[in-house]
């Protein structure tokens, strides 16, 4: 059963300058006040409009923990539940007390990284258990937890208007899970070849929209980039059938034009005329377009703006920009910004929030088609194909490598011709990015956030009896000569591995197996899908085959890395 507890939230009282980072918003249109969370400085800050005189107040709270996502229990609720993601838990913090309190606090066994509520039901996703939990918010007696496993990381959620369908889309890749919200069944599932879904709204006609990004295997060229050819930015329209849960595409819309991209698009909202305003977080630009979704403006706004939520009933959005830090208020007919609410005085930035700003920073491209971030999804990767002259050639693309925990994985680049971190840095920005103009403290910048990276959790294996068999193999069969424990899982030399690329290239540099169970495919090309099948139909650095029992247990120990 859930561990309710009760727990103060303590006024902020004080106007010390610091770092803000605003990670989530919601609106809470019953009070007409804004309601946002940060993770670094674990607050909870409260825009109170004033209707007589269109005045703003902001009141901040310290809350426990460090939260990641914010939702309202229902409409006209005073309840709001909070995801954090170090207890790990979920707190509900009810705003009608004074001070306000953390009335239920649900203990988690995964991390949570959204959370969405239908008043009944709050829906709690767990991006690297690859699960959506399910609490009922209705009846704490019976508040047992439901865990509904996905075959895919879970990353932005959205109800159906009627609240009785969650649509779950892959944090990382192009994966959706239509999940029944009073079943707590995944009733249809469906994969579209893009990556970084950022963005989830209704249309007014009941047609999802996503904006998402998608990469091909293309030489990373000037002339590539700027037509399309490397990354699209895009809008997916698509079709949800109510009676068997099926998405399909109708239609894909580019956001970008050659001249100027318009990376890393996240939020979206629709007005009353059903125009949409879109956040292309890499470009600090507000999209805006038409009901057929053709991009007729582009409004500049703050340092990138994540999320963009519709206040329909008095013609604005509100776009939270995470590293203003601010929320602008837009009016949708004009597109002018009537106002711009800030969180307090800001305190200077440490050399890795400026080496996070620039990874997310798609200005620091040519034609500002992509970031970092485009492509090494949540610092992360897409599981994608990419032809970035890595290697010092063209015509021969190789896997995205995940950057969580590349600190400690030298040397870098598949053929492990990149001896230092600050090197691969700055190939990246000339070779890749085409950047006009990197500095030495923009590399270093980079760096220093690249070294606060961990490795990714591994998948939770709970058959340690397993686990260890698999250990012994992985000792046994000589895993460890080139995948080196306990810290790192690799090594700074280049192995034949019996794989050679387009060009005849068959020394690579050995991957760190830390979080390998969250990876999407294997080898320099990914042509094993699964950890299975580099052993079973690649026999990768085996002297004989393993039996199913040996496979199940290097598997487990491999995951539980």
């Amino acid at each position: 059963m859930p561990n309710w507890c009760r727990a103060d939230v303590v006024l902020r009282s004080d106007e010390r300058p610091l770092a803000h980072r605003p990670s989530r918003l919601v609106w809470d249109a019953s009070q007409r006040r804004l309601l946002s969370v940060d993770s670094a400085n674990q607050l909870l800050t409260v825009h109170q409009e004033h209707v007589a005189t269109s005045d703003w107040d902001r009141t901040a709270w310290q809350i426990p923990g460090e939260p990641v996502d914010i939702c309202e229990e229902s409409n006209g609720s005073s309840r709001f539940w909070v995801a954090d993601s170090t207890g790990p838990q979920v707190r509900c913090i009810d705003l009608g007390k004074s001070p306000p309190r953390i009335v239920r606090s649900l203990p988690l066994a995964g991390t949570p990284s959204r959370v969405v509520s239908n008043g009944k039901v709050l829906a709690i996703a767990q991006r690297w258990q690859h699960r959506v939990s399910f609490v009922s918010i209705q009846n704490e007696d019976r508040a047992a937890l439901v865990d509904v496993p996905l075959e895919f990381a879970p990353g932005e959620m959205l109800l159906t208007p009627d609240g009785t369908t969650l649509i779950v889309a892959d944090a990382f890749q192009g994966k959706f899970a239509v999940i029944d919200a009073a079943t707590l069944k995944v009733v249809s599932e469906r994969e579209i070849t893009v990556h970084n879904i950022g963005g989830l709204a209704w249309s007014d006609d009941a047609e999802l929209l996503v904006t998402c990004q998608k990469l091909h295997p293309y030489p990373t060229t000037a002339s590539n980039i700027a037509s399309g050819l490397v990354i699209e930015n895009l809008l997916l329209t698509l079709q949800f059938d109510t009676e068997q849960h099926t998405l399909t595409v109708r239609h894909e819309k580019e956001l970008g034009t050659p001249s100027q991209g318009a990376a890393d698009p996240v939020g979206i909202a629709a007005n009353a005329n059903g125009e949409l305003f879109i956040a292309a977080a890499g470009v600090d630009h507000l999209l805006q377009l038409t009901a057929q979704h053709e991009v007729y403006g582009r409004l500049e706004i703050g340092r990138h703006p994540t999320q963009v939520i519709a206040d329909r009933k008095h013609h604005r959005c509100f776009v939270l920009e995470s590293f203003t830090p601010a929320i602008r208020v837009v009016d949708t007919r004009s597109g002018v910004t009537q106002t711009q609410l800030e969180f307090g005085p800001a305190a200077e930035k440490s050399p890795a929030q400026r080496g996070e700003e620039l990874f997310l920073d798609a200005r620091s491209s040519q034609f500002q088609w992509m970031s970092c971030q485009s492509c090494h999804s949540r610092a992360h990767t897409n599981g994608r194909l990419a032809d970035t002259f890595g290697d010092g050639t063209e015509g021969a693309p190789k896997q995205v490598p995940s950057l969580l925990g590349t600190r400690d994985n030298n040397p870098w680049a598949w053929n492990g011709s990149m001896q230092t971190l600050h090197g691969q840095v700055t190939k990246s920005f000339h070779s890749t990015m085409h950047s006009p103009d990197t500095s030495a403290r923009d590399v270093m910048d980079v760096v220093a956030y690249l070294h606060s990276l961990a490795p990714a959790p591994p998948l939770q294996v709970d058959d340690e009896k397993l686990i260890s068999q698999g250990q012994r193999i992985f000792n046994d069969r000589g895993c460890q000569r080139c995948h080196i424990p306990p810290l790192t899982f690799t090594s700074d030399l280049t192995y034949d591995v019996g794989l050679a690329d387009e060009h005849g290239l068959k020394k690579y540099n050995p991957p760190s197996l830390r979080g390998v169970g969250q990876r999407f495919g294997f080898f320099h090309d990914l042509r094993a899908p699964t950890l299975e099948s580099v052993f079973e139909e690649y026999g990768h650095q085996l002297d004989d085959s393993l039996t199913p029992r040996q496979l199940r247990a290097l598997v487990a120990y491999l995951q539980s890395l």
